[in-house]
């Protein structure tokens, strides 16, 4: 697995806990407003498995968990081996995924890997490849939706939430069709937009439209609460 940047702690990847984050390089998806664009392209990464786990092997104790965050995590076949190393050590574990591999999903959770998913879901069904780039299906986000909510029925103790970040063109219906779309969720995240450092020359005219912002979310939150009730955080 190709790690190119490790976060040595953090109360805020994983919710209640403190964390490291293992963040891969190489993603399948081309969102404009992305802030982590340097880890977009496939290429080497700088932080090998045996750095990994010496790392976490002097964090026992300290640290609560593990998150793996990308980039695009599930694109790595090495990503279990990384998550078994991290029970081993008796960490709580966290996935930070896209949605674009429904099986490697499946494979990590009939595993026993996972105590926590976190999936972006960018925007309304009809408008993903819009947002998102031409690789990215909504079908395998949906498929991953289902997963995580068929797992949940038979393993309490799991949790799992929806991040969508307020981009440029997301508008108030679009929330409201996430919000109708999706079944009800554990916690729905909403992330306030920033504009990125690095982007496309191509897309700077949509990276410096106007998003949504806190006064208008809050002014839309008590009718979003009735679609999804667990709508906790806005940040």
């Amino acid at each position: 697995m190709i790690v190119s940047g490790v976060e040595g702690s953090s109360f805020l990847d994983y919710p209640g806990m403190l964390s490291c984050v293992l963040f891969t390089q190489g993603c399948n998806y081309d969102c404009f407003y992305c802030h982590n664009r340097s880890l977009i392209a496939h290429q080497n990464g700088s932080i090998g498995y045996q750095e990994i786990e010496s790392f976490l092997k002097k964090r026992v104790g300290f640290l609560q968990a593990v998150v793996i965050s990308g980039g695009e995590p599930t694109l790595h076949g090495e990503l279990a081996q990384y998550f078994l190393l991290a029970k081993d050590l008796g960490f709580f574990t966290k996935l930070d995924t896209n949605g674009s591999r429904p099986k490697v999903l499946l494979e990590l959770l009939e595993a026993g890997l996972l105590d926590y998913v976190a999936l972006d879901v960018k925007a309304p069904w009809a408008r993903y490849r819009e947002i998102a780039g031409k690789g990215a299906d909504p079908k395998n986000v949906q498929r991953c939706v289902s997963l995580l909510q068929e797992y949940q029925g038979t393993h309490p103790a799991f949790r799992w939430e929806v991040r969508t970040t307020l981009a440029p063109t997301l508008g108030e219906a679009d929330l409201f069709e996430i919000a109708t779309m999706l079944p009800e969720v554990n916690r729905w995240v909403l992330t306030f937009y920033r504009t990125p450092k690095d982007y496309r020359q191509k897309d700077e005219e949509r990276i410096n439209l106007p998003a949504l912002g806190e006064r208008e979310v809050v002014g839309l939150q008590e009718r979003l609460l009735l679609l999804q009730p667990n709508l906790k955080r806005v940040r």
